[in-house]
C-alpha cells in the first residue's frame, strides 16, 4: 500500500485522505510514514478506522446515524465520530470530513432517484415523487435534527479540544442533511472555526440535475468562507466518483486555488489507474501549484 501511495505523491498529490475502509490495524503504520516519510494526511472521513463487525445492510460510511432514533446506534454513531477526531489528531490531519445523518421520508431518497433514473426528471411521476419526498422532508426535520444536535453539540465540543476542524459534507440523496438552508443553520449554531462546509461536486451536481439543488456556484457564493474542502470527482447522468478527466462535469470555471482549502480527488475503484492518473493532472493542471490531494 505504501508504494501505492508514494506513487500517487509522485503523480502530483500532496497528501491522503483516509476512509472508512482503513483497518485500525493500519494506523501505526500510517502513523509511521508521517512522521518519516513525505506521505502526509490531510483529512479522515467519519467513521475511520473502519467499524468492526458492520451490520448485515450497512457500509462504512453509513454504518450509524448521527439522526438514527434508535439510542444505541446513537450512542454507536457519536463514539466512532469523537474515536476519529482522536485519530485525526493523532495523524496531524487537519479535517474530519462528517455525515449528518438523514431525515426518513416517504418516498426515501433513493425511491426518488430509482424514478429519476427510470423516467427522466422531466416525467410527471418523477415531479409527484419529488415533491412528495420534499413535503415529507419538511414535515419530520424538526425531530431528525433534534437528534442530531443531541450528538452534534458534543462532537463539536470535543472537535474544539482537539483542534480539528469538522467538515459538514453535502450528500448525495435529498433527504440527507444538510441541504442547501442548513449548511448555514448549522454553522450559525455553533459559531465555532473548528465547524464549517465540505463540498462534493459530485452530490451537488447529481443534486442539482434531479432538481434538489441550483449548482455549484450557489453553494460557492453563499458558504465560500466556510468551505474547508472539496471533494472532487466525475459525473455520468445520474452516476458519479469517476476520474475528473472521464467526465461530463467539467471543473476548469468551478475550481480556484486557495491556500486555505483541501482538495480531495474522491474516485472509485470503478476507474482504472491509468484515468485516475489523468485526472490528477487534468485537477493539478486547473489548479496550478495547488494542494491537491
Amino acid at each position: 500500500m505504501k508504494k501505492k501511495i508514494e506513487h500517487l505523491i509522485d503523480s502530483g498529490l500532496s497528501c491522503i485522505e483516509l476512509n472508512t475502509d482503513i483497518p485500525l490495524s493500519w494506523i501505526k503504520k500510517i502513523q509511521k510514514w508521517v512522521n518519516t516519510s513525505n506521505i502526509k494526511v490531510s483529512s479522515l472521513h467519519n467513521f475511520c478506522p473502519a467499524v468492526e463487525n458492520i451490520p448485515e445492510g450497512k457500509y462504512g460510511f453509513n454504518v450509524y446515524s448521527l439522526t438514527s432514533p434508535d439510542k444505541t446506534e446513537q450512542q454507536l454513531a457519536l463514539e466512532y465520530t469523537l474515536r476519529t477526531i482522536d485519530f485525526a489528531q493523532l495523524l496531524e490531519a487537519e479535517v474530519v470530513v462528517l455525515h449528518l445523518g438523514e431525515i426518513i421520508t416517504n418516498p426515501s431518497g433513493l425511491e426518488v432517484y430509482k424514478i429519476a433514473s427510470q423516467f427522466g426528471v422531466n416525467s410527471e411521476i418523477y415531479k409527484k415523487y419529488k415533491n412528495e419526498l420534499l413535503e415529507s422532508r419538511r414535515k419530520n426535520r424538526e425531530y431528525y435534527f433534534s437528534i442530531l444536535y443531541s450528538l452534534l453539540d458534543r462532537i463539536v465540543k470535543h472537535a474544539e479540544q482537539k483542534e480539528i476542524k469538522l467538515g459538514i459534507e453535502s450528500r448525495f440523496f435529498p433527504n440527507e442533511i444538510p441541504n442547501f438552508e442548513e449548511i448555514n443553520e448549522i454553522i450559525s449554531r455553533y459559531k465555532s472555526k473548528f465547524i464549517g462546509y465540505w463540498h462534493d461536486f459530485g452530490h451537488i451536481e447529481i443534486q442539482s440535475r434531479l432538481g434538489f439543488a441550483e449548482g455549484h456556484m450557489n453553494y460557492f457564493n453563499s458558504y465560500n468562507e466556510n468551505i474547508f474542502g472539496y471533494h472532487i470527482h466525475g459525473v455520468k447522468g445520474l452516476t458519479d466518483h469517476f476520474s475528473p478527466s472521464n467526465s461530463e462535469l467539467k471543473f476548469s470555471n468551478l475550481l480556484n486555488y486557495k491556500n486555505d482549502k483541501l482538495y480531495i480527488l474522491e474516485v472509485h475503484g470503478k476507474e482504472n489507474f491509468t484515468e485516475l492518473i489523468k485526472g490528477i493532472k487534468l485537477i493539478k493542471t486547473i489548479l496550478g501549484n495547488g494542494r491537491l490531494k
